[in-house]
């Protein structure tokens, strides 16, 4: 039998828990790779009021477990952000990272977003490459990161 790989909007509550948890997965990765916390990012008071800060949650699963999520989050009127795109191990080889964003492009396009944004750290060479195939180019900064290793993508959508 053939594995089921399925990307659907977090609706339910037990689907906002699985894409909470695969974020809170994702921190805990990026913070211990990047060996420097996120909390610059207020993401405090993001999880306390989870999953209020988004326009949609992403959750990938296989076989109907969850292994991948990634959020839309407004960022000014007329731009959004790609947030926290994270896939388990489990997960992987599934092209779940390209599905993700192609899943979170679409409803962006959708909410009439004409832009959206995101950061990520240039040693994360496959997320860079998806991001890159779909048209991302390179920003100045757009936010006030102490970081000195991100990198920062737009696509017009």
């Amino acid at each position: 039998m053939s594995a089921v790989f399925t990307i659907d909007i977090a609706e339910t509550a037990d689907d906002i828990a699985s894409v909470k948890d695969i974020f809170l997965e994702y921190m805990a990765f990026i913070e211990t790779y990047l060996g420097e916390s996120l909390g610059f990012q207020g993401t405090e008071k993001e999880f306390t009021n989870f999953p209020h800060t988004y326009d949609a949650l992403f959750l990938a699963k296989l076989n109907g477990k969850p292994v991948a999520a990634c959020g839309l989050k407004p960022f000014k009127p007329s731009i959004c952000e790609l947030k926290r795109l994270y896939c388990r191990q489990e997960g992987r080889g599934n092209q779940s990272g390209l599905k993700l964003t192609q899943a979170t492009l679409k409803k962006a396009r959708e909410l009439n977003y004409q832009h959206i944004y995101l950061d990520t750290d240039r040693g994360l060479t496959h997320a860079n490459k998806v991001y890159e195939s779909l048209g991302f180019t390179d920003i100045e900064r757009y936010y006030d990161n102490p970081m000195g290793c991100s990198r920062y993508m737009a696509l017009t959508l």
